[in-house]
């Protein structure tokens, strides 16, 4: 009778340890989310106002992460964007959307440099190739304070054909938008 009794001790264990599986363990399960804010490092936070679907995550490498989300705001001309935080130490190892090698490519390319708080500026590249159909473009928007660097990048199609300067200061506008730093 222990015997019997046991086993069905050992069998309802092995039944609730199956149920509790976490989302880490089946990643395909993992439900997209629209968050109301990122964390950049401890202090940079930028508040996407709930139009941001959270696709992508993680830590990138030592001291750096990255998020890759789809905004779900129709006004914006931009489909995607990926946030990054590295610190100067590891420069080495952050990976921009587009390699220098592809940007120096590009037809038509432009720098900004746009006032942010704390007596800095935010740095805005935006460069353009045209292919067959519509003209491919890419912005990042480039801000350090102290020693962590953030980036914001994001590719499109130019489908309005707005010329660089304009694609980089809207995607100026809709970061600063929602930087925070405390």
């Amino acid at each position: 009778m222990r015997s019997v009794f046991r086993i069905l001790i050992l069998f309802i264990f092995a039944l609730v340890l199956s149920e509790c599986k976490s989302h880490q363990e089946n990643p395909t399960s993992v439900v997209a989310e629209n968050p109301s804010a990122l964390r950049l490092n401890y202090d940079v936070v930028y508040y996407t106002g709930g139009h941001s679907v959270l696709l992508n995550s993680g830590r990138l490498f030592a001291r750096g992460l990255f998020y890759e989300c789809k905004i779900s705001d129709t006004n914006s001309n931009f489909e995607s964007f990926r946030a990054s935080s590295y610190t100067e130490d590891n420069s080495n190892d952050f990976r921009q959307l587009v390699s220098e090698t592809d940007q120096a490519k590009f037809n038509s390319r432009q720098f900004q440099y746009f006032p942010i708080g704390e007596n800095s500026r935010a740095t805005v590249f935006s460069g353009c190739t045209k292919g067959s159909g519509a003209e491919k473009c890419y912005v990042r928007w480039e801000w350090q304070k102290e020693a962590f660097i953030f980036v914001f990048e994001t590719q499109l199609e130019n489908k309005k054909g707005l010329g660089t300067a304009e694609l980089g200061k809207e995607f100026h506008e809709f970061v600063s938008r929602g930087i925070k730093a405390f």
